[in-house]
């Protein structure tokens, strides 16, 4: 568990629609903005948010709280604590245990996921590998 609670993100690239908060423990994924440079992108099950730069700064600054999110790509960090399966053959994690059209799912690089997989399963023995 975070010990700091919650993340201020906005609602819309540009900023326009105010600030809001998402729960830590909400947090799925990070992944880089390719149509905004320097803007991330904070999946949710409820939405997608935006916080503006580096990936690595973020990653480094929620670990700092508490938080456990890894590096999986160039581009994106995943929040371990959520990660529910891995799929092997497709070098995905999934954050919930439907796949389809509402399946969250985070790519890892073909390089990094033997690592990803044994941090995953070092913190979580229960996650479903397949």
């Amino acid at each position: 568990m975070c010990s700091v609670n919650c993340l201020s993100v906005t609602e819309t690239p540009d900023g326009s629609g105010g600030i809001i908060s998402v729960e830590l423990q909400d947090i799925m994924f990070l992944k880089c903005n390719t149509s905004e440079s320097q803007s991330i992108l904070v999946h949710t099950r409820e939405g997608v948010y935006y916080i503006v730069g580096p990936l690595r700064y973020w990653v480094s600054a929620l670990n700092s709280t508490g938080c456990h999110f890894s590096i999986v790509n160039r581009g994106a960090a995943v929040n371990i604590d959520n990660v529910s399966r891995l799929d092997r053959a497709f070098k995905a994690a999934y954050f919930n245990l439907m796949n389809g059209p509402n399946a969250l799912i985070c790519t890892i690089a073909h390089h990094r996921y033997r690592l990803v997989e044994k941090e995953l399963i070092r913190r979580n023995p229960n996650i479903i590998v397949c």
